[in-house]
């Protein structure tokens, strides 16, 4: 067993897993938009984005597991700031006022825009005329995709 902290409460994990199971086994929230249970982590969306107490930058929760002794701090101003930050760039060309959407109410973007109060965009880029494709049992439509 590995024995660390998340917000200076004492956790452990077993070898495998990663700063997000213990994180959610725990009941302690870090956000994430590409993360899915049954996959294995593709670490893009960055939202999951931690600290390590007494390391420069970010490291991402859903792919690293922890090691013995480290404090975990999933909450910040600065970790508030880069979520944000990566929530605007990925509102970008996107419309904030769902009408147009069929998930509108029912959407992870929509909702971890309104949770990170993005409320309006101060990016932008020209948008690309991009065909939908077909790929089964679901469509592919790259207008609404935020390349997370």
């Amino acid at each position: 067993m590995i024995n660390f902290k998340i917000n200076g409460h004492s956790v452990t994990a077993e070898r495998g897993e990663t700063i997000l199971n213990v994180a959610r086994r725990e009941d302690i929230y870090i956000p994430t938009m590409c993360y899915l249970e049954k996959t294995t982590p593709c670490a893009s969306c960055r939202l999951c984005s931690v600290e390590v107490e007494g390391m420069d930058g970010f490291v991402l929760a859903c792919n690293t597991p922890p090691t013995e002794g480290i404090n975990i701090i999933t909450d910040s101003n600065v970790l508030e700031s880069e979520r944000t930050n990566i929530m605007r760039m990925y509102d970008v060309n996107h419309p904030l006022e769902c009408g147009v959407c069929d998930k509108s109410g029912e959407c992870d973007l929509q909702n971890k825009t309104l949770e990170f109060n993005v409320g309006e965009q101060q990016f932008a880029a020209k948008d690309q005329p991009r065909k939908i494709e077909s790929w089964g049992l679901i469509n592919y439509d790259p207008s609404l995709c935020i390349l997370c």
